[in-house]
């Protein structure tokens, strides 16, 4: 297994739904990115990508641990979906439940069917698994007593990266776990958690698919909005809100030209006026992300290194926020930056960068050595 996950290894992956896969092909077998097909029959379109000549690697995520008919981990897994994506010639993901906190039964019956089938075990997980250190460090040694890869989903009402507690617990788990950690359905923490060691990490397409949010009684959730990546803010933003702040500081007008091969020099809240907005946003944030990460990726680096740049440009994007916040009434700094600056440290100090943020409570996690009502605010678009 972890032979063949090694084609997956530091990539960030592109995770959409297999019906709309054609609409973002070209940017991965342009930029090596691999593929996450959501959804439960993945055959005709990976057969299809495969006929056309695309080689990149590709998984395939049932996805039954979201939605409100979603199904828990006490459910079980299906051995023929393993062996429907082995005959594919794929990596087989498990078809796991949502695990709900402290079921260890639903835990280890995953951990145990993809040791069974030799499969990457999908852990559809509440972020309340990473609320202490005691209940983080017993799930890591069930994951490390099966020796299976694992595929982390994490469930949260807003942005599961925006809490301290579960960015503590995650990086241990990256720091000090003996098998393969991959990030499935997250935004630009992706690239983060590359950073910090992560095998493998997914961003969505679309909203839904950056996020799995908690089944509540309260109705549907409010439309999540058309958004679109703003690499200097290092966050997603509502189109609306990208053409007013853009107005708005015609100081800094000039960092919000994008010259994605989408955008073409122009800022991104002209993506409002394209064909097809939901694509073109789409497509202009996969470009961004990409890029971001082949920059920070590019040459031979080291995971110090690859550590310092990622919490350099945290830094520098809540710099940027600052000065936006300054004329953009009510400017809501996205929580996970926040977290993942006040959280880590720059193991290489002896440079000159912005502060980091103070942390809220308890010790910073340093990377391991062990693996080479009031007035409304604005909204990042998640």
């Amino acid at each position: 297994m972890d032979h063949s996950l090694d084609a997956f290894r530091g990539r960030l992956l592109i995770q959409c739904r297999s019906a709309t896969v054609a609409s973002i092909l070209d940017i991965a077998e342009q930029t090596g990115a691999g593929l996450v097909l959501t959804g439960a029959a993945p055959e005709t379109t990976v057969r299809r990508l495969r006929e056309r000549g695309f080689g990149g690697p590709i998984l395939c995520d049932t996805d039954r641990y979201s939605g409100k008919r979603r199904i828990t981990a006490g459910r079980g897994t299906h051995p023929a979906w393993i062996r429907r994506q082995r005959d594919l010639g794929l990596v087989p993901l498990t078809d796991s439940g949502y695990l709900a906190p402290r079921d260890w039964t639903g835990l280890k019956a995953i951990l145990r069917a993809a040791a069974r089938e030799s499969a990457v075990a999908v852990l559809p997980v509440s972020t309340r698994w990473f609320a202490t250190a005691a209940i983080c460090e017993a799930l890591i040694r069930e994951i490390d007593r099966y020796g299976v890869p694992v595929a982390l989903v994490l469930e949260h009402a807003a942005d599961p990266f925006g809490r301290q507690y579960l960015l503590k617990g995650l990086l241990q788990l990256l720091a000090t776990s003996t098998v393969p950690v991959l990030l499935l359905r997250s935004d630009v923490s992706a690239i983060g958690a590359l950073c910090h060691g992560a095998h493998a990490a997914a961003v969505g397409t679309i909203g839904a698919l950056r996020h799995l949010y908690p089944v509540t009684a309260r109705g549907p959730r409010r439309p999540i909005g058309l958004s679109a990546f703003v690499t200097r803010l290092l966050s997603y933003h509502r189109l609306e809100t990208c053409e007013e702040v853009f107005a708005g500081t015609p100081d800094i007008a000039h960092l919000w030209t994008c010259d994605c091969p989408v955008c073409g020099g122009v800022p991104p809240d002209r993506l409002r006026a394209a064909g097809n907005p939901g694509v073109a946003a789409a497509r202009h944030s996969l470009y961004c992300l990409l890029e971001l990460h082949a920059e920070l990726f590019r040459g031979l680096r080291t995971r110090d290194q690859l550590v310092s740049s990622w919490h350099e440009a945290c830094s520098h994007a809540l710099y940027l926020h600052e000065q936006v916040a300054e004329t953009a009434g009510h400017w809501r700094t996205p929580p996970n930056l926040r977290t993942w600056n006040a959280i880590t440290e720059d193991p290489l100090p002896y440079r000159d960068r912005i502060p980091g943020q103070p942390v809220e409570h308890g010790p910073r996690v340093t990377p391991s050595h062990r693996r080479a009502v009031p007035a409304p605010t604005r909204e990042s678009g998640r």
